[in-house]
C-alpha cells in the first residue's frame, strides 16, 4: 500500500529546499547540533534522511565524517552534487529509514527538522531501534519535532506562505486518537498545482522519553531545537538526546 512519503517530498517541495530560508539558515543550525551532540573533528554522523545535505554539508565543513540517507532520489543526487562542488568528502546513500542498511560505527544519528513519527507506532518505534542499532557504544541519536504543546496551543487550520517561488497553502487537522497532525498540501507555481497530503504523530516529552527507553536509549536531554536551550513549553522545536549504553547492562 502506497504511503504518503512516497511522492510528498518530490516535486515542488524539493525544489523548495533550494531556497534561501532553508540554506541561510543551515550554518546556524549545525553549530547548535554539534553543541547538542558534542560532536568533534573526526565524528562520525548519519543524517538520516538528509534530504539535499544542506546540514550534512555544514557538519562536513566542520570536519564530521558525514553518511546521508534519503528516500528520494533527486536529493541525494543533489547532496552527492553540491559535496563535488564543495571538494567535501561525504556518502550519501538511495535508502529507507525503516530499514537502515548502515555498519554500527556512528558517533551520533541526526533525524532532524521534523522528519520523525512519519509512521505507525510500532514503525515508528522500529526507525527508532534502527538508528540506535548503528550507534557505537556511547553514541547518541537526536530526534527532532516541532513542540507538540506549542503547535495545538497555536493550531491553524489553514496557513498560506510563499517560499523559494512556490506558493504553499495548508489545511491542517489534529486526530486526538491517534496523535497525529494530518495535512492537505497544495504547491503553485507558474500556473502549475501539485497536490500532496501528510500525517505526522507528535509526541509529548515523557512519550518520546519512553520510546527513547524502548529502543534502548538512555535519555540524556531535551532541548529547544532552536537554540540547544533547556525545552520550555514556549520552545518553537523539541530536540530529545539519547544515547546508547558504553556497555551492555548486567542481567
Amino acid at each position: 500500500m502506497a504511503h504518503w512519503t512516497d511522492d510528498f517530498f518530490t516535486g515542488y517541495w524539493s525544489m523548495m529546499q533550494k531556497a534561501a530560508p532553508m540554506t541561510g539558515v543551515a550554518a546556524e543550525e549545525t553549530c547548535v547540533l554539534r553543541k547538542i551532540l558534542r560532536l568533534r573533528k573526526g565524528s562520525r554522523v548519519a543524517d538520516v534522511p538528509c534530504g539535499d545535505g544542506r546540514i550534512s554539508l555544514e557538519l562536513a565543513r566542520a570536519g564530521c565524517r558525514v553518511v546521508g540517507v534519503d528516500a528520494c532520489e533527486r536529493s541525494v543526487r543533489r547532496a552527492r552534487r553540491q559535496f563535488g562542488k564543495a571538494g567535501l568528502q561525504g556518502t550519501f546513500h538511495l535508502g529507507d529509514m525503516r530499514d537502515l542498511r548502515l555498519p554500527r560505527e556512528f558517533n551520533a544519528v541526526i533525524n532532524w527538522w521534523g522528519s520523525f513519527g512519519y509512521f505507525d507506532e510500532a514503525t515508528n518505534k522500529r526507525v527508532l531501534k534502527g538508528f540506535a542499532d548503528v550507534l557505537k557504544p556511547g553514541g547518541r541519536v537526536l530526534i527532532d519535532q516541532v513542540n507538540r504543546e506549542r503547535v495545538l496551543r497555536q493550531f491553524r487550520g489553514k496557513d498560506v506562505f510563499r517560499w523559494g517561488g512556490v506558493t504553499v497553502t495548508t489545511r491542517n487537522t489534529w486526530d486526538a486518537k491517534r496523535q497525529r497532525i494530518n495535512g492537505s498540501w497544495l504547491f503553485e507555481r507558474g500556473g502549475r498545482q501539485e497536490r500532496r497530503r501528510s500525517s505526522i504523530r507528535l509526541y509529548t516529552p515523557s512519550e518520546m522519553r519512553a520510546l527513547m527507553e524502548s529502543a534502548g536509549l538512555t535519555v540524556e536531554r531535551i532541548c529547544d531545537g532552536k537554540t540547544g536551550l533547556p525545552f520550555t513549553r514556549g520552545s518553537l522545536r523539541m530536540s530529545t538526546v539519547g544515547r546508547k549504553p558504553r556497555a551492555a547492562p548486567r542481567s
